[in-house]
């Protein structure tokens, strides 16, 4: 019954009754340097991101069509896809807090292999959380879907920043968000190979690629 009664849910209300409260507390947390903000904000924004493209994604590909959940998910996927923009931003800004050394200069920092995708990810998720409304849908036609089609570079740059930056800054090996990620690129890939319809497999391997860039311009050796 409870799963039942999930689908007659109001998601767009709940996600800001638990999301504001929920981010200025992490704010906090980042600002006095407390507990572990930077991971948690990190893998919330990734789930509401993946729950933002997987549903639509399997409709186009005929999967769980019947489903009352994906449907219900899909209904939001506007919201969802706001929330998830504001929760991988603060993330930045949790992490920034958390990690970066107030004694030195925060630009040469920002300038760490680890964050140079934020350089990237940081404009576009801004971008798309501004146009995310009727009025820019109107005075953007038909460019506005070409517009946030550009959230397709940021699961290849999000797997690069995640691993390097658990790495550099926790000491850790692997970032657990990665999985979701890569379950994420190879869907679009698997999806051109199904259909033809190259867009959102390319927006992936161009982001992939990129970190590929980073990476040998930060390691030529």
């Amino acid at each position: 019954m409870v799963l039942l009664d999930l689908v007659k849910v109001d998601l767009k209300k709940w996600l800001w009754i638990i999301s504001i409260p929920t981010l200025v507390v992490l704010l906090g947390l980042g600002y006095f340097q407390v507990g572990e903000p930077a991971g948690f904000s990190a893998i919330c924004g990734t789930v509401l991101l993946t729950l933002t493209l997987l549903p639509s994604m399997f409709m186009r590909l005929g999967f769980f069509k019947e489903n009352p959940y994906l449907r219900w998910l899909l209904k939001y996927r506007k919201d969802l896809g706001i929330a998830a923009g504001t929760w991988l931003l603060t993330h930045g800004l949790v992490s920034g807090l958390f990690f970066l050394k107030r004694d030195q200069s925060i630009l040469d920092q920002l300038l760490e292999p680890a964050l140079q995708p934020v350089w990237i990810m940081i404009p576009i998720l801004a971008l798309m959380l501004i146009t995310s409304n009727k009025a820019s849908e109107r005075k953007l036609g038909r460019q506005w879907k070409n517009l946030h089609s550009l959230v397709w570079l940021l699961p290849g740059l999000m797997i690069y920043h995640g691993n390097l930056s658990i790495a550099t800054f926790e000491k850790e090996d692997f970032a657990p968000a990665a999985f979701i990620l890569a379950i994420i690129g190879l869907l679009s890939i698997y999806e051109f190979i199904k259909t033809r319809s190259y867009k959102r497999a390319l927006l992936f391997l161009i982001g992939f690629i990129s970190t590929m860039v980073l990476w040998f311009v930060n390691n030529p050796g």
